[in-house]
């Protein structure tokens, strides 16, 4: 059996001011063939289809379209999507209904029964090659509070609580696989993944408290495909727990990031290769200069950049410019602007730095932050600190994830 393991997709996400419309759908595009060349039996999709709760139509009918072509180019494909902290459980699992007589399978929520149990049932999804069940798959979305089962000390500790959400699903399953191998997903943050130091896309999702160990995924499971950290990496050693990462580089941060997928060989009931596939870029991003220089040498660095051509049909990179500043400078954007008029290159982003001293090129970098940088548990965060002068407690955090949980998911 063939699995492709995937997540973060973040379809509708709006690069600073331009739509990637075009490049999500290059991305299914070459997907759609990579299950082809690839002869892929199982698709895993690990969380944050979407990259917000409310998507546009736009982003709805590109996922719709995308299942519609897969399950009608591929019959026997299956397909398991399962909701990312980004996404609505509801309205990721809406079409479901209209799915029932396909391989495709839409978890957004971890169900109860009518005494209150979690049904992990519902979570445990055979997998077939051809008629033949061949594996198992845990099913796990996004957990979000209440959705695991208390710990020892019936504390709302979340860590400990997903922990205890994965013993139980995989002892359950254990009953049920009758020694069929056992593949788990899972979209946490992961205690010791690695990001860039630049990288605010992915912040913790439960006021730092959601850290998750790798010691949390029981032995049993073969494979642990993740969603979350958008950088492409195996955890703790152990190449059967790994992070696909974001097929598309979500931020600047992420220009150098391995985007890629996953591709899992089950041989006789076994893992027995696990096969990284580098995702086509669309659309490049440029960082002008590489470091942040003064505005002089900035204008210099943008006017060697190459010009546009009416020829060229490549798609027009995105281009941050990198300036270092003494002082406010309010006619740096039109500046920039100005200078790169005829290049090939769209602007994105400025990112100012403020030397902190004159006269001391040893001093600090401050980052001046947009406003598109910040997350509402930061904005939360400054206000707190500057009305009380002291941080805000870790309880307020926690709270206030859980609230801001409910709106995403309403």
């Amino acid at each position: 059996m063939n699995l492709l393991h995937t997540a973060d997709w973040h379809l509708g996400q709006t690069f600073y001011q331009y739509d990637r419309y075009h490049e999500h759908e290059h991305f299914l595009n070459w997907l759609l063939q990579t299950i082809e060349n690839q002869k892929i039996d199982v698709l895993l999709i690990s969380g944050d289809v979407f990259d917000t709760a409310n998507p546009a139509v736009e982003s709805l009918r590109l996922f719709y379209h995308f299942l519609h072509r897969a399950i009608t180019r591929f019959p026997q494909l299956q397909i398991i999507a399962t909701a990312g902290n980004h996404d609505s459980p509801v309205r990721l699992e809406m079409p479901q209904p209209l799915l029932e007589d396909t391989r495709v399978h839409l978890i957004g929520h971890v169900r109860r029964n009518l005494q209150k149990q979690i049904d992990y049932d519902s979570l445990i999804i055979p997998l077939y090659k051809g008629d033949t069940i061949v594996a198992y798959c845990l099913a796990v979305p996004f957990l979000r509070l209440g959705d695991y089962p208390k710990n020892e000390e019936q504390t709302p500790n979340y860590a400990k609580g997903v922990t205890l959400f994965y013993n139980q699903i995989t002892q359950r399953a254990l009953t049920i696989a009758q020694d069929k191998p056992l593949i788990a997903m899972g979209h946490l943050h992961a205690t010791g993944a690695e990001v860039s130091d630049d990288d605010t896309a992915e912040r913790p999702i439960i006021g730092g408290i959601e850290g998750v160990q790798t010691t949390a995924f029981p032995t049993q499971l073969q494979y642990v495909a993740l969603g979350h950290i958008h950088k492409a990496q195996a955890l703790g050693g152990k190449e059967y727990i790994r992070y696909s990462g974001s097929p598309l580089p979500l931020s600047f941060a992420e220009r150098n990031y391995n985007h890629q997928v996953v591709c899992i060989q089950l041989i006789e009931n076994k893992i027995q290769h696990i096969q990284p596939l580098a995702v086509p870029l669309h659309t490049p991003l440029l960082s002008v200069p590489a470091q942040h220089q003064n505005p002089e040498k900035v204008l210099q660095a943008l006017q060697a950049l190459p010009e546009s051509a009416v020829t060229n049909s490549e798609p027009l990179p995105f281009l941050e410019v990198k300036v270092l500043l003494n002082e406010p400078s309010p006619e740096l954007k039109s500046e920039i602007l100005k200078a790169i008029g005829n290049k090939h290159v769209r602007l994105a982003r400025i990112d100012v730095r403020l030397q902190q001293g004159e006269n001391d090129a040893e001093a600090p970098l401050q980052s001046e932050l947009a406003l598109n940088d910040l997350q509402p548990i930061d904005v939360l965060k400054q206000i707190y600190e500057k009305k009380f002068h002291t941080s805000l407690p870790e309880r307020y955090e926690a709270l206030f994830e859980e609230a801001l949980a409910l709106v995403l998911s309403s």
